[in-house]
C-alpha cells in the first residue's frame, strides 16, 4: 500500500514537473518572438475609417505592434515595428488562400517598382501550412520579397487578423498608415504609390 502512495506522488511530481517546464517553454518562446501589446478594436476603427476618408493623412497615430518572426530559409529572424529607414508593407497569407494569389500578382508588380522606397514583407501565417506548399506559392507568384513564417499565430494575433489576405502600410516613424483585405489592382497601386510618397 506504501509503495503504491509512493508511486503516484513519484507520478504526480513528474506530471508536474512536465507541465511547469512546458508552461515555461511557451512563455520563453514568446519573450523570444518580441511579443507586443496588439491593436485594439478601437485602433482598428480608426484605422479603418481614416483609410476610407478622402483626407490627407500622414499617421493614424496607432503605433504597429511590434513582432519578428523567422525568414522562410530559416537562416535568419526579422524584426518589424518602430522607426525604420523605409516605410513597410506587410501583406499576411496563406497557400490556400484564392484571394492570395490575386494580390499576390499585383503586389509583386508593384514591389518591382517601388522596392528601393518600401520595404515588402509577405508573412505566411503557417499554422496549417505544407512548407512545400508555401514554396509552391512563392515559385508560382514569382514573389522575390522576404517570406516571414509565422508559425504560431504570434503576429497575426498582435494585428488582430481575421481574415486572408490582409495588408498593413506601416510609416517610417512605425505608425499604421492603411489596411485592407483586398482591393483592385488601381486602388492597390494607388495606395502603395502614396506610401513611397512619404
Amino acid at each position: 500500500m506504501k509503495k503504491n502512495i509512493w508511486l503516484c506522488i513519484a507520478i504526480l511530481l513528474i506530471v508536474f514537473f512536465a507541465t511547469f517546464q512546458a508552461v515555461n517553454k511557451l512563455a520563453a518562446d514568446r519573450a523570444d518572438i518580441g511579443e507586443v501589446k496588439s491593436l485594439d478594436a478601437k485602433a482598428l476603427e480608426r484605422i479603418v475609417s481614416q483609410a476610407h476618408s478622402s483626407e490627407v493623412r500622414k499617421s493614424t497615430g496607432v503605433k504597429a505592434p511590434s513582432f519578428t518572426l523567422k525568414s522562410l530559409d530559416d537562416s535568419s529572424y526579422v524584426s518589424i515595428g518602430g522607426k525604420s529607414t523605409k516605410p513597410i508593407v506587410l501583406n499576411f497569407w496563406a497557400s490556400w488562400c484564392d484571394a492570395c494569389s490575386v494580390e499576390a500578382l499585383e503586389l509583386r508588380k508593384l514591389y518591382e517598382k517601388y522596392k528601393n522606397q518600401i520595404d515588402f514583407y509577405g508573412i505566411n501565417v503557417t499554422t496549417e501550412e505544407q512548407p512545400e506548399n508555401i514554396k509552391a506559392f512563392i515559385t508560382k507568384n514569382k514573389l522575390q520579397y522576404p517570406i516571414l513564417l509565422d508559425e504560431y499565430k504570434h503576429a497575426a494575433d498582435l494585428y488582430e487578423l481575421h481574415s486572408l489576405p490582409t495588408m498593413f502600410l506601416i510609416d517610417k516613424e512605425g505608425y499604421i498608415v492603411d489596411t485592407f483585405h483586398l482591393v483592385d489592382p488601381l486602388k492597390l497601386a494607388e495606395k502603395i504609390g502614396s506610401l513611397a510618397e512619404q
